[in-house]
């Protein structure tokens, strides 16, 4: 899960990020004192450490979701501890990622990946590579429909996501090989996959990394093998609202023609139906790039 950007303006961005946190906070906090007073005499009769531990719970959730856009912004460490700086963005904060994800998806994400994966078409037997995997849940969802005959493998340039995913298919009991790697350089031989999944990571590519990604998957897909992305797309409306994660939006008609130019045909494109999402559906030519 990469982006790449300059450090100018940086300070800048954190010291807004500070207030936006503050000021969300500081709502979260009287709101939750207005609701008490309008709905919850139960609240006040329990006393005023009840109203405060409520109120303290909600301000958690708002931290929560603001660290990891801080996050975002300011990790530095990449592969092996090297300097993200050429492959993008790395989220590092694990246990962090899954309950923002759990809360981003209010308390449905196995359906959330159960939709994107349904796009994949999955097919028992074949081998499935999860490119930016982070901490494995859509690579242990995939695992299980592939079932005994088929193969997941998943890369992540965040040590701490692969040792999380890693522990999240052992309590599963299911074998898949979580290697810390960068989508463009992936660590697998030419022509090992079916199928090629890339979610909510092409956001944080700048265009050349993206491209180099593109051509690193049509090198490590069967002649034929599918390539799927799913990224945000820009939305309808534009919301004057604080954003709880940063992201980026990805045009994915300019996405059509880095493939084609890296040796896919386009299957088909459109809404994932959810979170202002879109996917691509590409194929691998037999004949390789031009």
């Amino acid at each position: 899960m990469y982006s790449t950007g300059r450090r100018a303006g940086n300070g800048q961005q954190s010291r807004k990020g500070f207030v936006a946190l503050a000021v969300v906070v500081k709502l979260s906090l009287v709101a939750a004192f207005l609701i008490m007073l309008k709905l919850g005499a139960g609240y006040l009769d329990a006393g005023v450490w009840t109203g405060a531990l409520h109120g303290l719970i909600l301000a958690v959730v708002a931290a929560v979701l603001f660290w990891g856009s801080l996050r975002h912004r300011r990790s530095n460490r990449g592969v092996h501890g090297a300097s993200d700086r050429g492959i993008g963005i790395v989220l590092h904060r694990a246990a962090g990622y899954d309950l923002l994800a759990r809360v981003l998806t209010f308390g449905r994400e196995g359906s959330f990946r159960d939709r994107m994966l349904r796009l994949a078409c999955l097919q028992s037997g074949e081998a499935v590579l999860d490119v930016a995997c982070g901490t494995g849940t859509l690579a242990i969802a995939a695992r299980r429909l592939v079932g005994p005959a088929g193969s997941v493998a998943g890369v992540d340039a965040s040590a701490e996501m692969i040792d999380q995913a890693r522990s999240k298919a052992i309590r599963a009991g299911l074998e898949i090989d979580f290697v810390n790697a960068t989508a463009q350089e992936i660590p697998f031989p030419d022509g090992h996959f079916d199928v090629v999944i890339g979610t909510l990571m092409l956001h944080h590519l700048s265009k050349p990394v993206r491209s180099a990604f593109f051509r690193e998957a049509r090198r490590v897909l069967k002649p034929g093998g599918r390539l799927l992305l799913i990224d945000f797309g820009r939305p309808a409306r534009q919301s004057r609202m604080p954003r709880l994660h940063r992201h980026g939006h990805v045009d994915m008609d300019a996405v059509g023609v880095l493939l084609a130019e890296d040796g896919f045909k386009i299957a088909d494109s459109g809404p994932v139906g959810t979170m202002n999402l879109n996917y691509v559906r590409a194929t691998a030519s037999r004949g390789g790039p031009a």
